[in-house]
């Protein structure tokens, strides 16, 4: 018999009885995430951001997969036809056949003579002046976002985790010389200086293909892991005084293995959260770039396509309204589950 059922025997309980004992049942027989799930699961907005994550994700991957289908095999055209031989959509070939189903237009693709066409039941989110189709534009570009925004967030978490862990642990000159120089890259106008950045090594990103992201994800980590070493310093901190921490220090363990096999692992839960937070910032730093002229007109990108169009709102509504909508929804989705994710992993939180 559990310890729950023994409490259960009992009659009454005051309220803060019944908090302790819903508590009790939700961590028996759990583990960490299943409890981090389960309080999540109180939360309706919370639930709502992690629908819409879930869906990007799955929109993304299946978005990736056709793409790279179709970049292999796309180019085939058995059946002679001319939509098919400028490759104008995707389509899965039916291996041994000259068949096909086509399932989307190309992203990238022109569609000649459908330019500028509002919402309809052939085009649902409409096409642009050089005739891309919307939908199709908004689907193969969430892979690049979500995949932008999730390794850009990871690189300034894992940089702000090392300096913070390594700061905190040391402490003395080398924690000061950190939080000083910490200091005053926060206290920069971070986007400004991150614009100016990028303008100036853009060069760069011409070298070699993928050249500009890679630029703008190192200088996004690089001026951005402040917030994230704050915090696990902070962290690292209350944990250096531990008995675990005195106890390897007394069994002859390495600095390294202490910092980084078991306060690190310990600090976790602040680190996760400030990742999901961060990856809506993160996307929504990129599309700023785009949409003040400094993205990448190759890709497939929601913010480019809303700095091209920004313009045409009131004469075409349609082209910059569908990819802000999708930089909302994504901000919004991450946003609402990191609020969530924060309140399961650390429910005193809330109060």
């Amino acid at each position: 018999m559990s310890i729950v059922e023994d409490i259960d025997k009992t009659a009454t309980y005051t309220q803060k009885e019944s908090e302790i004992l819903g508590q009790l049942k939700l961590v028996e027989g759990s583990n960490l995430w299943s409890i981090t799930y389960k309080r999540m699961r109180k939360d309706q907005l919370g639930m709502f951001g992690f629908a819409v994550v879930a869906l990007l994700c799955i929109v993304a991957v299946v978005a990736f997969i056709l793409t790279m289908y179709d970049n292999w095999f796309g180019l085939a055209n058995p059946t002679g036809d001319p939509w098919d031989l400028h490759n104008y959509f995707i389509e899965i070939w039916i291996p041994g056949t000259e068949k096909y189903i086509r399932l989307i237009a190309h992203p990238k693709h022109i569609i000649a003579g459908d330019e500028g066409m509002s919402p309809n039941a052939q085009y649902p989110f409409g096409t642009d002046l050089l005739g891309h189709d919307i939908f199709s534009r908004m689907v193969f570009g969430t892979p690049l976002s979500l995949a932008l925004g999730l390794s850009g967030q990871l690189l300034t978490t894992l940089i702000g985790s090392v300096i913070g862990a390594i700061s905190g642990y040391y402490g003395g000159i080398f924690d000061d010389i950190i939080q000083r120089v910490n200091e005053i890259i926060m206290g920069l106008p971070d986007f400004i200086l991150f614009i100016f950045a990028v303008a100036l090594f853009g060069q760069v990103a011409s070298l070699f293909e993928g050249g500009y992201y890679l630029v703008v994800l190192t200088i996004l980590a690089v001026l951005g892991w402040g917030g994230t070493s704050l915090l696990v310093r902070s962290t690292v901190l209350s944990l250096k005084a531990r008995e675990f921490v005195e106890a390897e220090k007394a069994l002859g363990a390495s600095d390294f293995r202490i910092i980084f096999k078991h306060v690190l692992p310990n600090a976790l839960s602040p680190i996760i959260i400030i990742t999901t937070l961060g990856i809506a910032g993160t996307i929504m730093s990129i599309t700023g770039l785009a949409f003040f002229g400094l993205g990448d007109p190759t890709a497939v990108s929601w913010g480019d396509d809303l700095a091209a169009y920004r313009d045409q709102l009131m004469s075409y509504w349609w082209m910059p309204t569908f990819p802000a909508l999708m930089i909302f929804l994504t901000m919004l989705g991450f946003n609402l589950m990191g609020d969530a994710l924060r309140d399961a992993l650390d429910p005193k939180l809330k109060s």
